[in-house]
């Protein structure tokens, strides 16, 4: 089989490169940007599959234009790629049935697959594929995917690469994680991920489906004369899904040959210019001026090599060309606090964490690989992260991020084993001291108390003690072990330090011995 039998076009692999982030991403407590960028997948997907059916589209009329010239020559593999249009139609609409019933079950009956509103929903793929009638539709999916595959790799048993590139791209295998645990392909596809990831899924697959139909049809229509072209040179290729590979996942590439005849090489025109054409490949080469979906047509031509005329083969390419973006995403929340670990997750999508380039302003960072950690300046009120990084040797700059800057919130004074204002006095007998807490504040706090007082009343008039540090002292102790039942008693001027090293006083702790 020549190179040319499945090759991955510049969208494919750009598609490859966006289902790898998007695959890494799906484990995250992502955002609404994030959701719109599964959603900006989503379409990107659609949008390549769609070309992957106009050239399916022409591939079939060629088919159908040489059955009506050759019928005794090109019949019976013209029926056989009318049935894999048959199956893989079917196979296409079917998954766009099921996402049409997810959209449903999340929307409700005024629904639209193309603009759904519950993009966040990370319950109801789950419960359709997983859960309900025992996960009979995730495995009649699961089913379906496999029945078609085994359908196309049984029509070309002796194409081993495209056997296995069908393998690779109609792939529903079980995996095994680092503890030796099953993990059943349904999971991994369908559990704790947002519906517009589900959703971006569905659209992968149906592109896998055309994709295999496409890479079937053009085998079987090559089938037809492989006799007619020779080649004297082969050429050993690596087409990688990727060049940029995210820690944990997998570097995936086809490594192949390819054969092409270099005292006939093919004239190749984009936009009418004439491409450079080397070892048998046009090289285009375009500047990306503007951010946008960018489309272009190439016209391939070579002479026939019985009658000499010119055979001319078109085909569509896209690009996306996008804004160098960065993401800083607080862990705890969009906010700094002042002589606290604010950590950070800094990263751009397309650009190894060593070529990021972070500095910052009203605060200090320090790095422990794609986390930061940031403490802002006693006297700041707000922090700027700014991010640069060498692309394509160019230095780009980022967005900067600003974060507010606040003091930590006052603690509430409370004492140990009290009940609202009252205290048993068995209990008081055994509490070390009062503390001082926040409750519901996204960071754990620790406040040391470092002095407090404590006032009773004895023969009419206030007593009090103070001491240093958060337990009772003896002389505060001899007080309480004097209390009446029913007698109130009052810690005050407590003061306690804080994370940023000062010292501040709190409320008063009113209390009755019980």
């Amino acid at each position: 089989m020549s190179g040319g039998n499945c090759p991955e076009t510049p969208r494919q692999k750009m598609i490859g490169m966006m289902y790898l982030m998007l695959t890494a991403m799906l484990a995250l407590n992502v955002s609404g940007d994030l959701l719109n960028a599964f959603d900006l997948v989503d379409k990107s997907i659609k949008s390549s599959t769609r070309n992957v059916e106009a050239k399916n589209a022409v591939a079939y009329s060629n088919f159908e234009s040489a059955n009506a010239q050759n019928p005794a020559k090109v019949g019976e593999a013209y029926k056989m790629v009318m049935d894999v249009k048959k199956h893989a139609d079917e196979l296409y609409n079917y998954i766009d049935s099921l996402k049409n019933y997810v959209v449903f079950r999340a929307d409700g009956p005024e629904f639209d697959q193309n603009n759904y509103q519950s993009k966040s929903n990370q319950d109801i793929a789950a419960t359709i594929f997983m859960v309900e009638s025992n996960g009979a539709r995730g495995q009649e999916l699961r089913d379906k995917i496999g029945q078609y595959k085994d359908y196309l790799k049984g029509l070309l048993p002796e194409e081993k690469m495209l056997c296995d590139a069908l393998e690779s791209m109609l792939a529903t295998k079980d995996t095994v994680d680092e503890d030796g645990v099953t993990v059943p392909w349904q999971s991994q596809t369908f559990e704790h991920i947002p519906l517009a990831a589900s959703m971006a899924l569905l659209s992968n697959m149906q592109g896998s489906v055309r994709n295999a139909e496409a890479d079937v049809v053009q085998n079987l229509y090559g089938s037809i004369d492989k006799a007619s072209f020779k080649f004297n040179k082969i050429e050993p290729l690596i087409i990688a899904k990727s060049n940029y590979v995210l820690q944990g996942a997998s570097y995936e590439a086809d490594i192949m040959l390819a054969a092409y005849d270099d005292t006939m090489e093919p004239v190749v025109t984009v936009g009418g210019s004439q491409l450079t054409v080397e070892a048998g490949r046009g090289k285009y080469t375009v500047p990306a001026s503007s951010v946008g979906n960018k489309n272009y047509t190439a016209d391939l031509s070579i002479p026939d090599p019985v009658s000499g005329e010119m055979l001319h083969y078109k085909v569509e390419g896209e690009y996306e060309v996008a804004q160098p973006m960065v993401t800083v995403s607080p862990i705890k929340m969009n906010a700094m606090y002042r002589g606290l670990d604010n950590p950070l997750e800094i990263t751009a999508p397309g650009i190894s964490q060593s070529d990021l380039k972070v500095s910052a302003t009203g605060c200090t960072l320090t790095r422990s690989g794609s986390t930061y950690i940031a403490k802002p300046a006693k006297d700041s009120k707000k922090a700027v992260i700014t991010v640069s990084a060498d692309v394509n040797g160019k230095s780009v700059r980022f967005p900067q991020k600003e974060f507010r800057v606040y003091s930590v919130p006052k603690p509430t004074p409370s004492l140990p084993g009290a009940k609202g204002t009252r205290i048993a006095k068995n209990q008081l007998s055994i509490t070390k001291g009062p503390k001082a807490e926040l409750e519901d504040f996204v960071f754990d706090v620790k406040f040391e108390v470092v002095s407090f007082t404590l006032t009773t009343k004895s023969g009419g008039f206030d007593v009090s003690k103070e001491t240093k540090g958060a337990s009772f002292s003896a002389e505060q102790k001899q007080l309480l072990s004097k209390l009446n039942r029913g007698q109130k008693f009052w810690i005050e001027d407590i003061k306690v330090k804080f994370p940023d090293g000062s010292v501040q006083p709190l409320g008063t702790i009113s209390m009755v011995c019980d």
